[in-house]
């Protein structure tokens, strides 16, 4: 694990520079941020690194994009599809691959996985107005396919870690006034709790 934690640290500044190719604008990352995204890739790393080693790599590269698309949302409050549809189909193909080979892991419950988080942020969406946008919906999917692949137990620490991080989040937002909070970190932050706590 700490191998992982120090290949999480080092893969830093090239999931930075992927979130500032995907921004529109020129915001760079305040030093808050390159240290929260660090932390991340440490944690990250050091998760991904305790799976077989097929499993860690395709997990530590859906928890490097899910880490890109949240420094985007907390940077221009859009989360791009490039990555949340990216990380989605890729990561259903390269970990239907791990199976294939290694015999670990569902596709089908990585599938159902996906339905499950993606349906919630989308009832959410349609229940909740100036709630939650498309780009969580997708996000939340992508999110739930890696963690529906792993197990059950993954999905629901991950669905359950998310939904208090968005309720820390909205109420932090209102209480400084703000009417838009971005929830990409918060979804990124039960992907990286679930494969943290839940084991492999």
């Amino acid at each position: 694990m700490i191998w992982g934690a120090l290949a999480g640290l080092a893969a830093t500044p090239a999931v930075a520079a992927l979130a500032r190719r995907l921004r529109h604008g020129t915001v760079h990352l305040a030093a808050a941020g390159w240290g929260t995204l660090a932390a991340g890739c440490i944690l990250a790393g050091a998760a991904a690194a305790a799976r077989p080693p097929a499993a860690a790599a395709v997990t530590a590269m859906l928890l490097a994009a899910f880490l890109a698309a949240a420094a985007v949302d907390a940077a221009e409050q859009r989360l791009p599809d490039l990555v949340t549809i990216g990380a989605s189909v890729l990561g259903l193909a390269a970990l239907t691959a791990v199976t294939l080979t290694t015999g670990t892991g569902s596709p089908t419950r990585a599938l159902v996985g996906g339905a499950i988080f993606g349906g919630w942020i989308l009832v959410g969406a349609l229940l909740v107005r100036d709630g939650y946008g498309l780009g969580d919906v997708k996000l939340a999917a992508s999110v739930g396919i890696l963690l529906g692949w792993a197990s059950w137990m993954t999905v629901a620490v991950g669905i359950l870690v998310s939904q208090i991080a968005i309720i820390v989040m909205l109420l932090h937002s209102r209480h400084r006034g703000q009417k838009r909070t971005a929830l990409g970190p918060a979804f990124a932050a039960g992907a990286l709790a679930a494969v943290i706590l839940v084991p492999f």
